[in-house]
């Protein structure tokens, strides 16, 4: 799920800020060149909900397309996972109503 424009994702690799394209509850994309494929990263992420800072370890997958690489989480505690579902499924409902309200 694509981030909001209005409420980013909050996203530090290796205490670097980097931009998040897409997320899931398994992981997301960022732009190349902010990480290097093959390695692990500790990470801190604020999602714009009312919600507690996720820390952990990301792993970048080999291959990139389209200027993204993509990036798996390790071994997130199953909130942390719940909180990452619970986010999606409100983008999704933006999505939704943004598309029926034609905007």
């Amino acid at each position: 799920m694509v981030p909001s424009r209005d409420e980013p994702i909050i996203l530090q690799i290796d205490g670097q800020l980097v931009r998040v394209l897409d997320i899931s509850a398994n992981g997301l994309s960022c732009p190349e060149g902010k990480v290097k494929q093959g390695r692990r990263y500790p990470f801190k992420l604020d999602l714009p909900l009312k919600s507690p800072q996720i820390n952990g370890y990301l792993d970048v997958m080999p291959g990139s397309s389209g200027g993204r690489v993509q990036c798996q989480f390790v071994e997130l505690a199953a909130d942390e996972v719940d909180l990452l579902h619970h986010y999606v499924l409100v983008r999704q409902k933006e999505a939704l109503r943004s598309l029926r309200s034609g905007g």
